[in-house]
């Protein structure tokens, strides 16, 4: 007789033992052991469901009576039969067993349902937003067609208006072009700076050609800060009040677009357009402008820094005749030069060193670039000029980067000799050296030949592409370009033989004689003392003055 177990195949044997395994798993019915019972539907009270129904009812496994029966309900009713006394352990387990999984089974059914429901809704949707999205499709192509339509028939009849206003423009201009020449003496060629910004040179670096259009437009406010009211308003209103003004004025609507205090107390505005910025260069506009904002209220112009090298050292900065004598020697125009100043502090000079570097301050760009292109005389000495161009910021603090040591956040100073924790001029040793940038003991923090600055170098160059020009980018088209002699032969033939000023040693009225063997000492100087003597320190040019640019 076969033995059958759960979860393991049957296999039948005879007196043999070599019968075939029966291939037909078994099942609990076919078990033997746990199969079910015979049951005669005769002597059974219960016979149908709702017999059964009662039965439950009326014993109170069932509750509530009479309501729709559910797997819930059907649950209950099992936990309550199998807290009947009598009922054997197994009987027990079996009977909360079933319950357990009618349960399981309602969970599954509720969460077959949702996802049916959720199903249905969402392809409801899919559909509804399907037929609105083509329908939108539609009625916009519809209207972009029509629009496109319109916009030809205006091209068309804007093209044919530009031909007539070129036509009328080209016979206005040739009837007035001599009368402009008499009248103004300006060549036919000529244009002013904001005609070059507007169109600059071929040639020109568009990202410049667009920072000298926001200079042109630039103006900067002194004495802004004696009045208690302004002073103490921050940019947004000092800019709303400033555009009150100028309405009050006359100048209609937001001509001005920023206004930004300075670090040494001035206020730099931007105006919103040409038009605005010649409004208020007007001498009669500025001075009616300045007087609403305070009494001691003036516009400074800009200045423009260059760099004369080799200037001999009798040369005082600060004596007013001295700086008229470089006036007349070199032919400019009175108060073309602001100021001047030494490169290195006095302080700082070598026992025997008989020339240094001189920082000029020019109120005259034209000027600026003759200066640039052909030199400057000083005390019957020819010097070299060259522009100062922009670098990056080195704080004098903890001679770190792109800060002042006013904004500097370091707890301690650093030395700008050994790189030590004390400041620069009290070094105890002098002739040590160690960058706090590179970490290197070759040089020191301000050397010009640190490789950290040499990056930083190159990074302003990249940010700021009128360093790249040896000229200050005016309304002569030379100065936009990038070599030095090439500018020289664009301003000789524009300007013609004029340009090329001879300088007479002689037309000094306040001599400065140097010594009887000056000149021969100047001829044997180290031409290298440009490079030796220029320190980060003393080089930025805009160090006692408001940021005046973009």
């Amino acid at each position: 007789m076969s033995s059958n177990t759960i979860g393991s195949s049957p296999i039948s044997g005879g007196k043999n033992g070599n019968q075939a395994v029966n291939p037909r798993p078994a099942t609990r019915l076919e078990s033997k052991k746990t199969g079910i019972a015979p049951i005669n539907e005769d002597k059974e009270e219960i016979r149908d469901e709702n017999t059964g129904r009662l039965y439950l009812e009326k014993r109170l496994y069932l509750c509530p009576a009479g309501q729709p029966v559910t797997p819930v309900s059907l649950t209950h009713c099992l936990h309550q039969i199998s807290a009947m006394q009598g009922i054997t352990k197994p009987i027990r387990n079996a009977i909360r067993a079933t319950a357990f999984l009618l349960e399981e089974l309602e969970d599954y059914t509720t969460a077959e349902n949702v996802r049916e429901i959720v199903n249905a809704q969402l392809s409801n949707l899919s559909e509804d937003m399907q037929l609105l999205t083509t329908d939108l499709k539609e009625k916009v192509d519809s209207h972009l067609e029509g629009k496109l339509t319109d916009l030809d028939k205006s091209m068309d009849r804007l093209n044919r208006v530009i031909g007539k206003l070129e036509k009328a423009g080209e016979v206005v201009t040739n009837t007035n072009l001599g009368n402009n020449t008499r009248q103004t003496g300006t060549a036919p060629g000529h244009r002013t700076y904001a005609e070059t910004i507007a169109a600059p040179p071929p040639h020109a670096n568009p990202r410049l050609a667009a920072k000298e259009g926001i200079r042109a437009r630039q103006l900067m406010l002194e004495g802004v800060n004696d009045n208690l009211k302004f002073k103490e308003m921050d940019d947004t209103k000092l800019k709303e009040n400033l555009n009150k003004i100028a309405n009050d004025l006359g100048l209609e609507g937001r001509c001005i677009r920023t206004a930004t205090k300075q670090r040494l107390g001035g206020l730099l505005i931007e105006m919103a357009d040409d038009h605005a910025a010649r409004w208020l260069k007007d001498e009669t506009n500025a001075r009616s402008f300045c007087s609403k904002i305070g009494t001691a209220t003036t516009f400074r112009k800009r200045l423009y820094n260059l760099i004369a090298y080799n200037v001999p050292i009798i040369m005082e900065p600060e004596n007013g005749n001295h700086i008229k004598e470089i006036h007349e020697v070199n032919q400019l125009e009175p108060e073309t030069i602001k100021t001047a100043r030494w490169v290195k502090p006095i302080a700082r000079r070598s026992p025997t060193q008989k020339s240094a570097h001189l920082i000029l301050s020019f109120t005259d760009v034209n000027a600026a670039n003759r200066a640039l292109a052909n030199g400057l005389t000083i005390c019957h000495r020819r010097t070299t000029v060259e522009k100062i161009r922009k670098e990056p910021v080195r704080c004098l603090k903890c001679q770190q980067w792109n800060h002042y040591a006013k904004e500097c956040i370091a707890d301690h100073d650093t030395c700008g000799n050994c790189a030590e924790r004390h400041r620069t001029n009290q070094c105890p040793d002098h002739t040590r050296r160690k960058c706090a940038s590179c970490s290197s003991a070759d040089h020191a923090s301000w050397s010009r030949e640190c490789p950290t600055f040499k990056r930083k170098v190159d990074e302003c160059n990249k940010r700021n592409p009128e360093n790249s020009l040896p000229f200050i980018p005016s309304d002569e088209p030379w100065t936009w370009t990038t070599g030095v002699n090439e500018g020289r032969h664009q301003m000789h033939q524009e300007r013609g033989p004029a340009s090329r000023r001879e300088i007479n040693p002689t037309a000094y009225t306040h001599r400065m004689d140097p010594p009887l063997s000056w000149d021969r000492e100047m001829e044997s100087e180290d031409q290298n003392a440009r490079s030796k003597e220029t320190t980060w320190e003393n080089t930025r040019a805009g160090s006692n003055q408001d940021d005046f640019y973009v």
